[in-house]
């Protein structure tokens, strides 16, 4: 079975066509659902006079700065979380040195 194949998603009106991995087609289509909801609440958010000015690619921008940050976020905290499972690790590895 191929591992690879082409998915179609659709983001502001415009196909894109990608080939992802079969394992991974939800990632992609959660990802291209969450772009549609994160920027059509930014659309909602800049309603009004100054909405006008603002194009796709600029709630596109403000979508990916903040999917980007949360990500970075997350990463930060992971770092934590594996700084603490290593210290940990090692203590647990010291005690039964110690106690075998």
């Amino acid at each position: 079975m191929n591992e690879h194949f082409v998915i179609t998603l659709h983001v502001f009106n415009k196909v894109y066509r990608l080939k992802v991995k079969r394992k991974d087609e939800k990632i992609y289509r959660d990802a291209a659902d969450a772009i549609k909801k994160k920027t059509k609440q930014y659309r909602d958010y800049f309603s009004g006079q100054e909405s006008n000015k603002l194009e796709d690619t600029d709630y596109m921008v403000m979508t990916s700065i903040q999917a980007l940050s949360e990500n970075a976020a997350l990463e930060t905290e992971n770092e934590a979380y594996e700084r603490k499972i290593k210290s940990l690790t090692e203590e647990l590895d010291l005690f039964l040195r110690k106690y075998r």
